[in-house]
C-alpha cells in the first residue's frame, strides 16, 4: 500500500479534511453578516453574560492574541462592548449589544442551515449518533476536560456522555 493510500485512508485526515471543507462553508455562509466563525463563537458566548477575555479564551479555545483581534472587530462594528470590571480594574468584561445580538439570531439561523445542508447525505438518526461520538471525541481530548471520580476522561465535560 502507498504511503499516501494509508494517510488518506485514515480516520483522522478524514476528521481534519471535513473539518477544513466544513469551516470553509460556514466562513463562507457568513460573509453576508461581515462576520468570521470565530468571532461567531464570541458573540454566541457572550450573548447571556458579560464575560471577561480572558474567560473567553477559555470557554471559545482561542488565544488571548487572536481573541484580542476578535473582540476589537467586533467592539469596531457594533456588536458587542468592553467595560472595566467594577470588582477588578484589571478585568475588561466583554458584553453583546442589541445589533450584536440581532447578528447573532441571524448569523446562527444561516449557520443552522449550512450544517444541515453539509450533513445533508447522512440521516437523521446518523446526524444524532455521529454527533453523539463526536462529542465523546472531543470531551476526551480537550484539555480543558477533567475526569470523573472513577477516572475515565471526559465524563464530567459538558460535550461528554
Amino acid at each position: 500500500m502507498r504511503s499516501s493510500d494509508t494517510i488518506s485512508s485514515a480516520t483522522g485526515y478524514l476528521l481534519l479534511r471535513l473539518a477544513n471543507l466544513a469551516g470553509a462553508r460556514i466562513e463562507q455562509a457568513l460573509l453576508p453578516f461581515r462576520l468570521r466563525g470565530r468571532d461567531l463563537r464570541v458573540l454566541a458566548f457572550v450573548e447571556g453574560e458579560e464575560l471577561s477575555q480572558r474567560d473567553l479564551c477559555q470557554r471559545t479555545g482561542l488565544d488571548r492574541t487572536t481573541m484580542v483581534a476578535v473582540i476589537d472587530e467586533l467592539e469596531r462594528s457594533g456588536h458587542v462592548r468592553r467595560e472595566r470590571s467594577s470588582s477588578d480594574r484589571r478585568k475588561q468584561l466583554i458584553s453583546v449589544t442589541a445589533d450584536g445580538r440581532a447578528i447573532l439570531s441571524e448569523a446562527l439561523a444561516v449557520l443552522r442551515r449550512t450544517e444541515a445542508d453539509f450533513l445533508a447525505p447522512l440521516a437523521e438518526d446518523e446526524r444524532r449518533q455521529l454527533h453523539r461520538q463526536l462529542s465523546v471525541l472531543f470531551a476526551a481530548h480537550d484539555p480543558r476536560c477533567q475526569t470523573d471520580e472513577t477516572g475515565e476522561p471526559g465524563a464530567a465535560h459538558p460535550a461528554g456522555r
